[in-house]
């Protein structure tokens, strides 16, 4: 199955007739995908032997009216989207310099049924020597986030008894994949992390960390996991790397 029949499928199995409904217009989710995939190819440059970049960060720029019937599922088309472009990317050989962003935007001068494909080039979040490393390029967090405020404590093996290196990310985007690979929105560089050892995920209010079969495991308080949902105060270790999960009363 090719990565557009794979995007489909996905689409199919979420709300049931939801995209069907949001999209009465000619407009389809799987004409973005493959002007995504296209973009991707267009704007493909080898930067080393065995290196191809390729954009990482997409807008998709709508119709003011489908953007208004889109505005509601956009974070699970954004998910699905990004997901798409990963893929590609493992089939076609192609890198990225960090994590891959989707994002929607309604314009006046384009008509309903019609779009266009913006992308860029931009690094991620990394974790480096005691230091979360935030480019002057990396896109503004949007104001607010989550009920609660849920972040992580991020310390790593040189952290003192005093927390003294200890920073905090703000968890402000409903999928959130953890990891040595550039293409992470929050890169660890540890050894003992997998290059995507695990993602975040907001659901229904819920902050859920899921193992993504990293080779030396996740652990949470201690314990192996595979999908735990996290609470104020949960810590969790991804190989030499301490990730303190918290949350303010949301109530």
């Amino acid at each position: 199955m090719g990565v557009l029949q794979r995007f489909e499928s996905r689409l199919e199995g979420m709300v049931e007739g939801a995209f069907a409904r949001a999209f009465k217009s000619e407009l389809q989710p799987v004409e973005v995908a493959s002007a995504i995939q296209r973009e991707m190819d267009d704007r493909a440059a080898i930067v080393a032997q065995g290196r191809t970049l390729v954009p990482n960060d997409f807008v998709v720029e709508l119709a003011e009216d489908d953007y208004a019937r889109l505005d509601v599922y956009a974070d699970s088309l954004g998910i699905e989207l990004a997901t798409l472009a990963r893929e590609y990317a493992k089939e076609q050989g192609y890198s990225f310099v960090g994590p891959v962003r989707m994002r929607f935007e309604g314009v006046r001068d384009l008509t309903t049924g019609m779009f266009r494909i913006l992308s860029g080039v931009i690094r991620g979040t990394t974790v480096e020597d005691g230091e979360i490393r935030r480019p002057a390029s990396d896109l503004p967090q949007p104001a607010g986030g989550f009920h609660g405020k849920p972040r992580l404590l991020v310390s790593g093996p040189e952290a003192g008894s005093d927390g003294s290196t200890q920073r905090t990310y703000e968890i402000s985007a409903p999928l959130i994949i953890l990891g040595r690979g550039t293409d992470c929105d929050l890169r660890l560089v540890d050894p003992g992390v997998s290059r995507h050892h695990a993602e975040i995920r907001v659901e229904d209010g819920e902050v859920v960390l899921v193992d993504l079969g990293s080779t030396n495991g996740t652990f949470v308080n201690g314990q192996p996991v595979r999908r735990v949902a996290l609470t104020d105060g949960t810590r969790v270790t991804l190989g030499r790397t301490t990730l303190v999960f918290r949350r303010d009363s949301i109530y």
